[in-house]
């Protein structure tokens, strides 16, 4: 598991593998519980720069199917190992989610879910809180 401390302006983060979820610390500076909940997410626009340049937002999942058929809701825990144990539960099923759904770099993407844990004193509902710019 990985406490990612990147800015929120910043969604993307560094993983430690394919087994460990990453931790992404709000913008209040990573006080209160280790929320673990199911996000849309999609990439969005950044600007012109160089090419063009995208980065990850994510809204929360607050249609009951989603959490019905991961069979596990959202939930804020206190210890970030308890979240990562909540996290690969809620993991199991997110293939059954996201069927049939284009991966978000497809033109036709219209978003996948993921399993985030986000450390906030209230639960997240969307990420970055801070458009990110380019530099």
């Amino acid at each position: 598991m990985t406490v990612n401390t990147m800015p929120a302006a910043d969604s993307t983060a560094l993983g430690s593998g394919p087994d460990a979820p990453d931790i992404y610390v709000d913008d209040d500076q990573g006080f209160g519980l280790y929320w673990v909940a199911a996000f849309l997410v999609d990439l969005s626009y950044g600007g012109p720069e160089e090419g063009g340049w995208w980065y990850q937002t994510g809204i929360l999942a607050i249609d009951p199917w989603v959490y019905e058929t991961l069979g596990i809701g959202p939930t804020g825990f206190s210890a970030p190992e308890a979240a990562d144990a909540h996290a690969r539960l809620m993991r199991t099923k997110l293939a059954m989610v996201n069927q049939s759904r284009p991966e978000i770099s497809q033109t036709n993407s219209v978003g996948q879910y993921d399993i985030r844990i986000m450390r906030a004193q209230t639960m997240p509902t969307h990420f970055p809180r801070v458009r990110p710019h380019y530099e």
